[in-house]
C-alpha cells in the first residue's frame, strides 16, 4: 500500500509540473523564468514525503477564506497578478449594456465633429462660405483599437498574534501599459480638410499674409461701397446710377461681404493668427466653392464700381492632410486645445495602494486548532471578520494622457471583509465572502468635463477638484474540492458594484465649492474564476514535508457588466505562500 500511495503522489506531482510548464509561455513575459521555477518548483520538492489518506481542507483555494493563522506563525506571500482587456461593457440607450472593443466609439469612416466637437464652428463657417448647408467636415477614416495590460506583484506578510487575531500588510508593485492604435487615413483618404497652413512652421507667415490680404480687400470693398451708399443718399450726388437703381442690393452686398469676411477669419485666420486647426483642401470641392464665393463678391462689387477685390483672391488652403501618425500631433498641438503631452502607448510603474488589515476569528467549530482542521474528517463552520486601512500611495490619473492606466486609486480607504467557511465533507467545502471599500474624499488634478473613450478629443480644462470615489461592495462564493492531501481545485462567482464617482471643482477664490462638473455612473460586474492548488500543509503537520507552503493558480474572466463602463478583463494569478512557526502533530 505504501508503494502504491507513493507512486500516486509522485504521478500527481508530475501532472502539476506539466500543467505549470504550459503556463510558462504566458507568464514569462512579466516574471523571469528563474523566478517562476522557484515559485512553482520549490513547493513541489517539499512534498516528496510519504503521503497519507486525504482529509478535509487539506488544500486551500482561490480567493479569501476564514482559516486563521496560528499564534506565533507567519505567512509570507509572493504573487503575480496579470490583468488584460481589450474590450468593455458599456451602457446602451435602452438601459442595458453590450460588450464592444475598447475604442469602438472612436472608430469611424468620417472623423468629423462627432469625434472633434471643437471643429463645429469651423464646419459652420465652411458651410457659410460654400453655400453648402450639408457640408460635413472630415479628417478621414479613423481606425481605433486598444488594449490594457497590468502586472501586479503583491508582497504580503501576515502574523498570528493570538489563536484568533492576526495582522497583515500587503504592498503591491504595479506596472500598467496601454497599447493603443489610432490611425487616420490608414488606407487611402476620405478627408476633405487638412492642416491649416497658418499654423504650420515654414508656411505660417505666408499663409497668414495671404489670408490678411483677402480680408483687407473685402474690408476695403465694404468700406468703399458703404461710403458710396451714404454719398448717393444725397439727391445732388452724381455717378450714383447703379446704387440708386438697386440700393437694397447694394446694402445687402455690404452685409453679405461682412459675413463672408467673418467666416474666412474664423476658418482660415487673418494676418496675425490662424483660425480653425483645419481648413478645406486646396484641390477639394469645398475650397473651390470658397473661391467661387469670393469671385461672386468681386463681380457683385464691380457692378457698383468697386474693384478692391482682385481676381483669383482666396485664403490659404490646406495642402497636407493628417496621416496615420496625425493624432499624436493633434493631441499636443496647442491649436486643438487638448492639453495632452502624449497619446497612449505609455507605461507606468511603482508602488500601488498599501493595505494594513487585522483579522479576528469570530467562530470556529474546529476550536482554532490547525492540526484538527487539516486532519479531521468532521464537518464544521468558521467565520472571520477583517478590517483595515488602505493607504492611497499610488499616483492619481495623469491629466496629460487620455489613455493613462493608473497604478492604483491613490485614495485612503476603510476596508471591511467578512468570510464564512462551511465544511460539508472531508473533501468539499465552500467560502462566502463580503468585501466593502469606503474611499475618503481627497483633492486631485482632473480634466473637466470628465473624459471617456468616446470624448478623448473634446476640449477640457484641468482643475483642482474634490474627488469622492464611490463605495465598493463585493460578494464572492467559492466552492472548493480537495484531491488528496496535496492538490485541490476551486471555482468562484463574484459580483462587484462600484458606486458613482463624483468630482467637484475647487474655486480657490471663493469660500465654497463650485457646482459639480463630473460624475461617473455606478457599475456592476459579474465574474467567474477557476483555480488549482498545491499544498504541503497537511503533509507538514504529519511530519512528512520539511516546509509548509502553498501554490495557487487561478484564472478569472468578466462575464457581464452594466451601468457605466466595465472592463471585460481576463485575470491570471499565481501565489506562493510560505509559512513559519506552523504547528505539527
Amino acid at each position: 500500500m505504501g508503494t502504491t500511495s507513493e507512486h500516486s503522489a509522485i504521478s500527481r506531482t508530475r501532472h502539476l509540473a506539466v500543467a505549470s510548464s504550459r503556463l510558462l509561455p504566458v507568464l514569462r513575459r512579466v516574471v523571469p523564468l528563474r523566478l517562476l521555477l522557484v515559485l512553482i518548483g520549490t513547493p513541489l520538492g517539499l512534498a516528496m514525503g510519504r503521503p497519507a489518506t486525504a482529509r478535509a481542507q487539506a488544500v486551500a483555494g482561490l480567493g479569501d477564506d476564514a482559516i486563521p493563522l496560528p499564534k506565533g506563525s507567519k505567512q509570507f506571500l509572493v504573487s503575480g497578478l496579470w490583468n488584460d482587456w481589450d474590450g468593455a461593457y458599456v451602457a446602451t440607450g435602452t438601459g442595458g449594456s453590450r460588450k464592444q472593443a475598447l475604442f469602438a466609439a472612436l472608430s469611424t469612416t468620417q472623423a468629423g465633429i462627432a469625434i472633434f466637437p471643437q471643429l463645429a464652428a469651423a464646419e459652420a463657417g465652411v458651410r457659410s462660405l460654400t453655400g453648402q448647408p450639408t457640408f460635413a467636415l472630415s479628417l478621414g477614416a479613423l481606425d481605433a483599437a486598444g488594449e490594457v495590460r497590468q502586472s501586479i506583484a503583491p508582497l504580503g506578510l501576515s502574523m498570528g498574534l493570538t489563536r484568533r487575531l492576526s495582522v497583515r500588510v500587503l504592498v503591491p508593485y504595479v506596472e500598467s501599459r496601454d497599447v493603443s492604435q489610432l490611425l487616420l487615413n490608414r488606407v487611402g483618404s476620405t478627408a476633405n480638410v487638412g492642416m491649416n497652413p497658418a499654423f504650420v512652421a515654414g508656411t505660417g507667415a505666408s499663409a497668414r499674409s495671404t489670408n490678411g490680404a483677402v480680408l483687407s480687400q473685402i474690408d476695403g470693398a465694404r468700406t468703399q461701397l458703404a461710403a458710396e451708399i451714404t454719398r448717393c443718399a444725397s439727391p445732388t450726388a452724381t455717378g450714383c446710377d447703379a446704387i440708386r437703381a438697386n440700393a437694397a442690393a447694394a446694402q445687402a452686398l455690404v452685409v453679405r461681404a461682412g459675413a463672408t469676411r467673418q467666416a474666412i477669419a474664423s476658418v482660415y485666420g487673418n494676418a496675425t493668427s490662424g483660425g480653425a486647426p483645419v481648413v478645406p483642401l486646396a484641390n477639394g470641392s469645398a475650397h473651390v466653392a470658397v473661391r467661387a464665393t469670393i469671385a461672386s463678391l468681386r463681380s457683385d462689387f464691380a457692378t457698383f464700381g468697386v474693384t478692391n477685390i482682385v481676381e483669383g483672391a482666396a485664403p490659404a488652403a490646406a495642402t497636407t492632410i493628417y496621416g496615420p501618425a496625425g493624432l499624436p500631433r493633434i493631441a499636443s498641438d496647442t491649436a486643438w486645445k487638448l492639453g495632452y503631452s502624449r497619446l497612449g502607448n505609455t507605461r507606468r510603474a511603482g508602488l500601488g495602494d498599501i493595505d494594513l488589515t487585522a483579522s479576528y476569528l469570530l467562530f470556529d467549530s474546529f476550536a482554532t486548532d490547525q492540526v484538527r482542521r487539516l486532519l479531521s474528517p468532521s464537518r464544521g463552520v468558521r467565520s472571520m471578520l477583517t478590517a483595515g486601512w488602505r493607504f492611497g500611495t499610488a499616483g492619481a490619473d495623469r491629466t496629460d494622457d487620455p489613455f493613462d492606466v493608473p497604478i492604483g486609486e491613490g485614495a485612503n480607504a476603510l476596508l471591511v471583509r467578512t468570510t464564512t467557511d462551511v465544511v460539508l465533507s472531508r473533501t468539499f467545502w465552500m467560502s462566502a465572502t463580503m468585501r466593502a471599500v469606503k474611499p475618503f474624499a481627497d483633492e486631485v488634478a482632473v480634466a473637466l468635463p470628465l473624459r471617456t473613450n468616446a470624448t478623448v478629443f473634446e476640449e477640457a480644462t484641468v482643475h483642482t477638484a474634490t474627488r469622492s470615489l464611490g463605495s465598493r461592495i463585493e460578494f464572492e462564493l467559492a466552492p472548493r474540492l480537495s484531491i488528496g492531501q496535496f492538490f485541490g481545485v476551486s471555482t468562484a462567482y463574484q459580483l462587484r458594484r462600484w458606486g458613482a464617482d463624483r468630482y467637484s471643482r475647487v474655486d480657490r477664490d471663493a469660500t465654497a465649492l463650485a457646482p459639480e462638473d463630473g460624475q461617473t455612473a455606478s457599475r456592476l460586474m459579474h465574474a467567474a474564476a477557476f483555480g488549482v492548488s498545491f499544498s504541503t500543509l497537511a503533509s507538514y503537520v504529519r511530519g512528512r514535508s520539511r516546509f509548509p507552503a502553498e501554490v495557487i493558480y487561478s484564472h478569472a474572466v468578466t462575464l457581464a457588466g452594466s451601468g457605466g463602463t466595465v472592463p471585460a478583463a481576463v485575470t491570471d494569478r499565481l501565489e506562493l505562500r510560505i509559512y513559519t512557526g506552523f504547528p505539527r502533530r
